[in-house]
């Protein structure tokens, strides 16, 4: 994979990950809800793309 994708699925998943520790200091469970599988994934498509 290029690595201007591997770089995007990174920033991304910078992006989500604040988001998500935004979400848990206001205790706001519905964007958790929706940010975790979201990050679950790009997590999982960047492990994929490093091997």
């Amino acid at each position: 994979m290029n690595q201007n994708t591997m770089t995007v699925l990174k920033s991304k998943l910078a992006v989500y990950r604040v988001c998500y520790q935004e979400a848990k200091k206001s205790k706001d469970l519905k964007r958790m809800i929706l940010l975790g599988p979201i990050i679950s994934d790009l997590r999982d498509e960047i492990g994929i793309l490093e091997e």
